[in-house]
């Protein structure tokens, strides 16, 4: 017996239980099309899988319903694969250790991919339902969603005759949405110039933010680790001289990162420590709502890498807190809905080069 096995409606959870036991992180995507390829054979359906991993599944208009328009469901496979701090489990190999807590379906320690498994096992049921009267049923099932609707663009649509589609990917069960968000991503790249400097070594690291979809949850207020990270740099160094050697946060440009690490070289330790000190305080108080479990952790460390020179530094912590984030505009026609928001989501530092995805 499955752990979703007595929710309703229960062909739906017993397909997305199934879909939960395969990874299917985005770029990762080839056992879990393989699976709806096999899930179409086993029915007989037509069926359609392309290099990007894109599923078509085909159902006959069941009798009396031959003239009826096709219609399009449609869902995406990948999920988004995120991990609560000292989570162990390798999403790219294993997959996921379900729960139900009364209305709550969730995944331990781990993000749950209904976003849009959910899609995927509502399709596949429909289209294995015998007793469902339907016109002639294209189930598309897309790749790489979460990161920039990369399967859908190269989709062929050559085998589809519906001109009716249902996204099946929405927020709210019951509500029917007409229309999109758009969307881009923008990599800031900036060149690092390294050269010694004498002094202390820091690692400074935020962490235990709730974090979130930045595509639903960027109006709540949260904080961004990346943001913090900035934020504690800028009062160090305006304590005691500063060099950057590195910045790290996040690994998802649609996910509001949850903690984020520096590696700083200082002159004064200690008015570097009580800096970071002061502000940890101030922050706390700041998201003590959104986010209760916010920690500021000033620890020495010693690296073999060279610090970023004082220009370069400046120019990193100009990046980091001056980069726009969060909600920008708010809608002029639709109460409370944002319009325009940005997310500085992964921030990557090598040898020659800082990188910041928004």
């Amino acid at each position: 017996m499955g752990i979703l096995s007595n929710l309703e409606p229960k062909r739906v959870f017993e397909i997305f239980e199934e879909m939960c036991a395969i990874p299917h992180g985005s770029t990762n995507t080839k056992a879990i099309s393989d699976w709806c390829v096999a899930f179409g054979e086993k029915l007989g359906l037509e069926h359609y899988q392309d290099e990007a991993n894109n599923v078509i599944l085909i159902a006959p208009a069941t009798p009396g319903y031959e003239d009826a328009p096709a219609v399009i469901l449609q869902g995406h496979v990948d999920m988004v694969c995120e991990k609560e701090a000292g989570c162990a489990k390798d999403m790219d190999k294993e997959g996921l250790d379900l729960f139900v807590d009364g209305d709550l379906v969730g995944a331990k320690g781990t993000t749950l991919g209904g976003d849009d498994g959910i899609a995927v096992a509502m399709a596949l049921a429909a289209l294995e339902d015998t007793t469902l009267q339907h016109p002639r049923l294209e189930v598309v099932l897309t790749t790489d969603e979460e990161i920039g609707m990369l399967g859908a663009a190269v989709l062929d649509v050559t085998p589809l005759q519906g001109r009716t589609m249902l996204n099946i990917d929405s927020e709210e069960e019951g509500i029917f949405t007409v229309g999109c968000a758009g969307g881009s991503s923008v990599f800031c790249h900036l060149p690092l110039i390294r050269e010694e400097f004498a002094g202390e070594t820091l690692a400074v690291r935020v962490s235990g933010l709730v974090g979130g979809h930045s595509g639903v949850e960027i109006n709540k207020g949260r904080a961004n680790a990346d943001v913090l990270l900035g934020r504690l740099l800028r009062a160090m160094s305006a304590a005691t001289e500063l060099r950057l050697v590195s910045a790290e946060g996040g690994s998802k440009g649609n996910a509001i990162p949850t903690a984020a690490t520096a590696v700083v070289t200082v002159a004064d330790g200690s008015a570097a420590r009580k800096a970071a000190e002061t502000l940890a305080a101030e922050l706390k108080k700041e998201y003590r709502i959104t986010d209760p479990g916010l920690t500021v952790a000033v620890e020495t460390v010693e690296t073999k890498s060279l610090p970023m020179d004082e220009v370069t530094t400046g120019k990193a912590l100009c990046m980091l807190t001056c980069l726009p984030n969060g909600v920008q505009a708010m809608s002029m026609d639709i109460p409370g809905l944002v319009q325009t928001s940005l997310n500085i989501g992964i921030l990557k530092c090598g040898d020659d080069e800082m990188t910041a995805v928004c």
